[in-house]
């Protein structure tokens, strides 16, 4: 069953009217007019969505901490900064049908007790943007947002918030400080935001894909939601194919899926590209580990597992690539996006970045193999938050899998 692509490319995404056709805004006044905030938050919970932003925390309990939390000020917050390589789910969403998220963001909000909520996109989103713009000029204009929703006491007002495509940024708190006026640093935590978010106000922030499954579970139950996927992972996924497949892109597929599924069913990934020989996926974004041809038939899910499922990328790489130019690509991304804020994070992804330059130009010495070791466990254990630990989880894989392609 297709939740969120079900009517990609059949409705304007810049006609209000186009969405409302479909039963757009029905889950909203349903929310509304039938349901109090307490059992929107009880629905959300039962229905056992977890985060699509790359953690899966379950949805309704981030929800019922931020409601229970009393405050005159609560916030409500669509992250849709999306800056990792090779993932453009979100950005899809809001250019194909923008009016789902602000559906699921006045839910939300609504759910909360929030009365003002923000739509964070990265700021390289120029045509996303113009298009969220207008959905939410069309949406004030037929009383879906502003001082009385739908003729209701509830009150909102959404405002877009221009991030500067900064890869630290998605994480909650770094994007709280972001909007501050603050550096895009993460904070420490606990306080955790639902209960000291933005400007110390309870605040909840939410992934794009995340609020777009909201109409859905409203509209249709969190009963017929949670028969979807797996039992630990409800629900269907935006998952991005990406390397040497057949048919690359997005495919919304249920939870609990293989990789294996993923990559050659005619359905999603079709199987090899012509003349490519499978060599191993990563399944997760850059900070994804890597699956050999051995390992793509567990589940993709939620919760403990040997491939976190991160994102829903999967970048399928051939024979004929060169794992040492991956290892730079690697390097070089994670370097470029450390905000400096700690030392074991600043200094060892800079460290990395080197010696992955001299491993490119097959100039590696033996005191850069002995220091891979260290700067790996250092990324791993010691960084304040976990874009140091992504930055190690290829680069361990590879060291144990490819030593000798990448030494030789």
């Amino acid at each position: 069953m297709d939740i969120l692509t079900k009517n990609w490319d059949k409705i304007d995404p810049l006609r209000i009217d186009s969405y409302t056709r479909t039963g757009g805004y029905g889950a909203l006044r349903k929310a509304i007019r039938e349901m109090d905030p307490e059992k929107v938050v009880a629905e959300i919970k039962m229905s056992g969505l977890r985060g699509r932003g790359g953690a899966g925390f379950p949805t309704g309990e981030k929800w019922g901490m931020a409601a229970k939390t009393p405050a005159k000020e609560k916030y409500f917050i669509c992250n849709l900064d999306e800056s990792e390589p090779g993932v453009h789910k979100d950005r899809a969403i809001a250019e194909k049908n923008p009016h789902q998220i602000i559906e699921g963001i006045l839910i939300g909000a609504a759910a909360v007790g929030a009365k003002k909520a923000f739509i964070y996109i990265n700021g390289n989103y120029q045509k996303q943007k113009e298009i969220l713009e207008i959905a939410l000029e069309q949406a004030r204009e037929k009383e879906l947002v502003g001082k009385s929703v739908m003729g209701s006491a509830f009150k909102v007002e959404i405002v877009i918030f221009e991030g500067a495509g900064a890869y630290i940024c998605g994480e909650e708190t770094a994007l709280l400080s972001s909007i501050e006026g603050k550096r895009g640093e993460p904070r420490l935590k606990p306080p955790y935001p639902p209960v000291a978010g933005l400007f110390g106000k309870p605040t909840i922030v939410n992934n794009a894909e995340t609020l777009a499954n909201i109409p859905f579970i409203i509209k249709q139950g969190a009963k017929t939601f949670s028969q979807i996927g797996s039992s630990a992972s409800p629900g269907t996924k935006l998952f991005v194919l990406e390397g040497a497949v057949r048919n690359r892109g997005i495919h919304e597929a249920p939870l609990g899926i293989t990789a294996q599924e993923l990559i050659y069913n005619s359905l999603y990934g079709g199987g090899m590209a012509s003349g490519k020989e499978f060599w191993f996926a990563q399944i997760g974004g850059a900070s994804g580990r890597l699956a050999p041809a051995g390992k793509l038939d567990q589940s993709l899910s939620y919760g403990p597992g040997e491939f976190p499922l991160g994102c829903g990328s999967i970048l399928v790489v051939d024979k004929s690539a060169d794992i040492k130019d991956l290892l730079f690509s690697w390097a070089d991304f994670f370097h470029r996006e450390s905000c400096g804020k700690c030392l074991p994070c600043r200094e060892g992804t800079y460290r990395l970045w080197e010696i992955a330059k001299r491993i490119k130009n097959n100039d590696v010495s033996k005191r850069d193999k002995e220091n891979i070791e260290e700067i790996l466990w250092t990324l791993s254990n010691t960084t304040f938050c976990p874009l140091g630990n992504f930055a190690a989880v290829a680069w361990k894989d590879a060291m144990r899998m490819f030593s000798d392609k990448i030494f030789n």
